[in-house]
C-alpha cells in the first residue's frame, strides 16, 4: 500500500451526490475504502435548471458537510466538483458559498467535457479496459457525455444538455400525459 493520504472525490450532480473514498496503490491501482451516494435533486423543484431551490441548496449542503466529515475521518484529500445543475444555476454562488462556510471545501465548476475525461479515467481505473477503445455514454441528471477513448487517452468527447432530471423538469412537471411524450 501507498503512503500516501486517501482521496476523496466528490462529484455534485443535478440528482445526487457522489463520494468514492480510495486509496492509490503502488501501480496507480484504486483501492476504495468506501463509496456513498445521497440523492439531493439539486436540479428538481425550482421550475427550471437555471435555479437551485432553497430547499435543494438546504439538502446539498447537508450532504456535502456528512461526506467531508467522513473524508475527514480518514484524513482524505478532498476535491470536490460541480457539474451540470452546479455549473448552470443562475444563483450557484449562493449554494457554492454555504458550503465553503459550512465545511471549508470549495467546489470546482468542471466542464461538461472535463466531466466526460473524468468519467473515461474513472471506468478505465476501475476496469480492465486501458488497452481497448472504449466509447462510453454517460446520462446524468441534468447533461449526457459520450466519450471515447483508446490507451488511456481521449480522442472524443461531447457533452449535452440533455439529462433525466432536465427532460423530467422540460415535459413532465405535472406528471406524464400523452402530450407530453408527444412534445419530448
Amino acid at each position: 500500500m501507498s503512503a500516501l493520504p486517501p482521496i476523496a472525490a466528490i462529484d455534485v450532480g443535478t440528482n445526487s451526490i457522489h463520494m468514492i473514498i480510495a486509496r492509490v496503490g503502488a501501480r496507480g491501482t484504486l483501492h476504495v475504502i468506501s463509496r456513498d451516494r445521497e440523492v439531493v435533486r439539486l436540479g428538481q423543484s425550482a421550475g427550471d435548471i437555471k435555479h437551485l431551490s432553497a430547499d435543494a441548496i438546504e439538502r446539498g449542503v447537508q450532504t456535502m458537510e456528512r461526506f467531508v466529515a467522513m473524508a475527514r475521518q480518514h484524513r482524505a484529500f478532498i476535491r470536490a466538483v460541480g457539474t451540470s445543475a452546479v455549473r448552470e444555476a443562475l444563483n450557484r454562488d449562493v449554494f457554492l458559498r454555504r458550503v465553503e462556510e459550512r465545511t471549508g471545501i470549495r467546489i470546482e465548476l468542471i466542464s461538461g467535457e472535463e466531466e466526460g475525461r473524468l468519467i473515461y479515467v474513472g471506468v478505465i481505473h476501475g476496469l480492465p479496459l486501458v488497452e481497448r477503445q472504449i466509447c462510453l455514454c454517460d446520462i446524468g441528471g441534468g447533461s449526457t457525455e459520450v466519450v471515447v477513448g483508446r490507451h488511456g487517452n481521449v480522442l472524443f468527447v461531447r457533452s449535452e444538455k440533455l439529462g433525466a432530471i432536465r427532460l423530467t423538469e422540460q415535459f413532465f412537471r405535472h406528471g406524464r400525459s400523452s402530450d407530453h411524450v408527444e412534445q419530448c
